[in-house]
């Protein structure tokens, strides 16, 4: 696992001042990396291949991929961007991005989702770590995994069970009660048709 600098001590392991380094991050030549709340860091990975270091980056990303399944629980979501905020650095984690999203995990269509495999499969993503195996997905967690795998991609699942909260097991199912309904009432739409031909027939 990566050691995480903070910046004056990236600036003593490359043997620069924490101004250069600044200016390197606001003009995108060596960006500094952050957390979802603003911590911002480099890592070992990074001195390496800092100007002069001759070590290439590596390229696939570490992201961190957090949902909640309704907007009355976006205070879950704070607690869990937060519980895996105090995970990574202490597993030696280092993340380049962080991916939230309030939506369903009976929904495979979610923006956040769609996004996330698409830059799987194309080997953008190299680590996926996860509070929980139903973030990403409710159901079909194996196939993800999966997919992943074949494309290079680890996910880490941290299986904090209280990082997936009982209530989402309830608002999953329950988001695909109206298209069943809406079908159902459908059919019945049809059916009268069906009748009301065969009466004037």
């Amino acid at each position: 696992m990566d050691r995480i600098y903070r910046i004056s001590q990236f600036g003593t392991r490359v043997g620069r001042s924490a101004h250069p380094l600044r200016v390197l991050d606001r003009n995108g030549t060596f960006p500094v990396r952050g957390t979802a709340t603003g911590r911002r860091y480099h890592t070992e990975a990074d001195a390496r291949r800092f100007p002069g270091g001759g070590d290439v980056a590596p390229q696939g990303l570490t992201a961190v991929c957090c949902r909640v399944s309704g907007r009355r629980q976006r205070d879950d979501l704070k607690r869990q961007v937060s519980a895996m905020e105090g995970y990574c650095p202490g597993a030696g984690v280092a993340v380049d991005e962080w991916l939230s999203e309030v939506g369903g995990g009976l929904h495979c269509k979610r923006k956040v989702f769609l996004s996330l495999r698409e830059r799987i499969g194309k080997r953008k993503i190299a680590h996926l770590p996860v509070a929980y195996r139903d973030r990403p997905t409710r159901f079909g967690f194996d196939r993800f995994e999966h997919f992943a795998t074949r494309h290079g991609c680890t996910i880490t699942v941290v299986n904090q069970e209280s990082l997936s909260p009982q209530e989402a097991m309830v608002a999953d199912p329950m988001s695909i009660v109206p298209t069943f309904s809406c079908r159902l009432y459908g059919l019945r739409a049809y059916r009268k048709q069906i009748r009301e031909a065969a009466h004037h027939g």
